[in-house]
């Protein structure tokens, strides 16, 4: 991947407030989460395509179909409030901020219209290597600031809703003033009840947005029979307690850190094979004694590339540990590693984890 040191201009601010290509508005009143835009489903008579709502599927995604602009769809900021995202026509310059709002991107063919990204934690799927090798990283998740998107000139910043603060990317309001629509991911957002279905209709809204609907929507649909079938296969287990399920992280000297059932997708994926997190809240800094008191059926032991070093020894030292056998994960062995991004991610990734812990658990 590519690194470029961007000069944060003040001139980059007012020359934004030019850019072509879409236009945006908050939306009027306070929404509350899922309530639905005044303008929601209304045909303009210029010929604008429906409003899609965060959470329900367009009318108009349906193959075969070409986009008519402009286009509106409404979003979430970071604390629920709606915002409508409208584009004159298919953007060209797109700033992504978590991989899998990049992955879904070149898996639509849309490689050159991607002019940013963050620095990813983690290696890329192997098929995306080469790809993301040729993609410019324009900051860290910890120096992105408003400026360097600015500077950056996109007509459109598509990812995961949290970074969208005044400190951070630049809230939305902030980014629409200047003329750069935003769309987050339905399924990213904490605010909102959760559902696998919604990464399904994120994936039709890109498709509408960049006018490449019949090859989104074939996508969307090859992951929906993947879900439905592994939904099939959990009505056929015997009605159970659900599995007992502790997201590790950072596993080093008898310590470790947690996800907890507040990542809200990842719990609704349990719930769809009937499993369950131990832990509400994520923590840092558990101990064996935790562990104990916790005693999950299933440890999914999360790597990333942070923790490079220590990672490849801690399911061994779990196991070896005498003081923790009396766990269940620990005696019965029902340790798995997952790749941070295919489980902790807001894409297409989940649907195949979902699959390989249903067959980890039940088989």
């Amino acid at each position: 991947m590519k690194k470029i040191n961007m000069f944060l201009l003040l001139a980059a601010l007012s020359f934004s407030l030019f850019l072509s290509g879409c236009s945006s508005s908050r939306e009027a009143g306070e929404n509350e989460a899922g309530e639905e835009s005044e303008n929601s489903g209304e045909d303009t008579e210029t010929g604008e395509d429906e409003i899609t709502e965060p959470g329900e599927e367009s009318e108009n995604s349906v193959e075969d179909m070409e986009t008519q602009y402009p286009v509106s769809i409404d979003v979430y900021g970071p604390d629920g409030t709606v915002y409508t995202q409208t584009f004159e026509r298919a953007p060209t310059k797109v700033i992504t901020n978590i991989p899998s709002a990049t992955d879904l991107l070149l898996e639509l063919g849309l490689e050159d219209t991607i002019v940013g990204i963050l620095e990813p934690d983690n290696e890329p799927l192997e098929k995306w290597k080469s790809a993301y090798e040729n993609l410019t990283v324009i900051a860290g998740k910890k120096t992105v600031s408003k400026e360097i998107i600015v500077g950056a000139e996109p007509d459109l910043v598509f990812g995961r809703a949290m970074p969208f603060t005044e400190d951070t990317m630049g809230t939305i309001e902030e980014l629409n003033s200047m003329g750069i629509p935003v769309y987050t991911q339905t399924a990213s957002n904490f605010t909102l009840e959760q559902s696998l279905e919604n990464i399904i209709l994120d994936i039709k809204n890109i498709g509408l947005i960049f006018n490449v609907q019949q090859k989104a929507n074939e996508y969307a649909d090859s992951l929906k029979e993947k879900y439905d079938t592994v939904l099939e296969k959990v009505s056929t287990i015997p009605e159970g307690d659900p599995v007992k399920v502790m997201f590790m992280v950072t596993y080093v000297d008898g310590t470790f850190n947690t996800f907890g059932a507040n990542s809200v997708l990842q719990s609704n994926m349990l719930a769809d094979i009937n499993a369950v997190n131990v832990l509400e809240q994520g923590s840092g800094s558990l101990t064996g004694e935790n562990l104990i008191a916790l005693n999950p059926d299933v440890i999914v032991y999360i790597t990333s590339g942070s923790n490079a070093a220590t990672d490849p020894d801690a399911v061994d030292a779990l196991l070896n540990d005498e003081t923790v056998q009396s766990v269940n994960a620990i005696a019965n062995e029902k340790i798995i590693t997952i790749p941070y991004d295919d489980i902790m991610d807001y894409g297409a990734r989940l649907f195949d984890t979902m699959e390989v812990l249903y067959e980890f658990i039940y088989n």
